[in-house]
């Protein structure tokens, strides 16, 4: 059976409507991204950020601004409701509203860029529990009310409270184990040694989780590895955190001494918010010292007849890099405890044999 004539006029009317619709749809409101950080350290604060643009050829007002955690709902901007902002307790996440006088700026799609007033949240008092997916939410005014998000994961970890401690014994060639002939290292330089000795260290740093990464180098470079014998152990506090220590055991090399002196480095990493270091310097005992060694060396380590004189650029060398002091003992006071000085990029420690 046939139609009449134009009964389908109005159906192919709806449907042209029904295309214009949907081409007009996606070309309003949309985001461009989140800004969250990918890992930070417990105890400290964040912002997290929405980057949303609005097309030129269809400008949709913001209807509404939400985050997440996961899927639970902590954060609402709403610029048309009075309060404007609202915030939902969630368990672990603490949040610290930013201003509304605060911009952010948005961008269109030509590239312009635009303040908005919703503000920014930020989350203070961070803890583990607090890590997960965190999503914003955006969605345009009438009439179309569309919806765009996008999601990161954001890790919260423990860093070591304390370290890297770095200790260590040179033990004469021909002696093995420890025993008579073993030579403390009681301070970070000035030491001699002779190739063939054999230097064993041990560098430790607070429990931290996920777990810290301990490496060493040797005069800046990795530490050749059929020369060396490393062993890592650790351990599990009460919270779950893992303390690292490694030790190391390793036979002098002439050219390793090439300098006069040699310094070997443990380093203490955990992904790339946390980076600290220690380092001992030893020098070669058949080798008249540098004339440079200590004054201008990067390994400064002056004489203990001239150290008085050279106090403040030892102290001056010792911030701006990272150092050894022989006359550790002269600034016991200000930076050193127990019984060997280690001078890091932060400071110097003094530590148990």
């Amino acid at each position: 059976m046939r139609l009449p004539q134009g009964s389908s006029t109005p159906l192919g009317l709806l449907m042209l409507l029904l295309l214009l619709l949907l081409a007009a749809r996606g070309r309003g409101l949309r985001l461009s991204g989140v800004l969250v950080p990918r890992v930070v350290v417990s105890g400290s604060s964040v912002q997290l950020v929405c980057n949303y643009e609005q097309s030129n050829e269809r400008h949709d007002p913001l209807y509404s601004l939400k985050w997440y955690r996961d899927v639970n709902q902590f954060y609402e901007y709403i610029p048309k409701r009075e309060p404007q902002v609202r915030v939902y307790n969630i368990p672990y996440i603490n949040v610290d509203v930013i201003p509304l006088y605060l911009p952010l700026l948005t961008t269109t799609l030509t590239g312009q860029e635009e303040a908005s007033s919703q503000g920014a949240v930020r989350l203070t008092g961070l803890t583990r529990a607090a890590s997960g997916m965190f999503r914003c939410e955006v969605m345009s005014d009438k009439p179309y009310f569309e919806t765009d998000d996008k999601a990161e994961n954001m890790t919260v970890v423990d860093v070591p409270a304390w370290g890297p401690e770095l200790m260590g014994v040179v033990r004469t060639a021909g002696v093995v184990g420890g025993g008579a002939g073993g030579q403390t290292v009681q301070r970070a330089g000035g030491t001699k040694v002779r190739p063939g000795d054999v230097l064993a260290a041990r560098c430790q740093a607070g429990p931290s989780l996920p777990p810290a990464n301990i490496t060493w180098t040797l005069n800046h470079a990795h530490l050749p590895m059929p020369h060396a014998r490393i062993h890592h152990t650790q351990h599990t506090d009460q919270n779950g955190r893992k303390a690292q220590m490694s030790e190391l055991e390793v036979e002098v090399q002439e050219s390793w001494l090439g300098r006069g002196y040699m310094t070997l480095f443990c380093h203490i990493t955990l992904s790339h918010v946390y980076h600290r270091s220690a380092n001992l310097t030893l020098v070669h005992a058949d080798h008249p010292q540098p004339a440079g060694y200590g004054w201008f060396s990067s390994g400064c380590s002056p004489g203990a007849s001239l150290m008085l004189l050279l106090l403040p650029a030892a102290l001056l060398c010792c911030c701006c890099s990272s150092c050894s002091l022989s006359a550790a003992s002269l600034v016991d006071s200000a930076h050193v405890s127990n019984s060997f000085g280690v001078c890091s990029s932060q400071k110097i420690t003094r530590v148990p044999v």
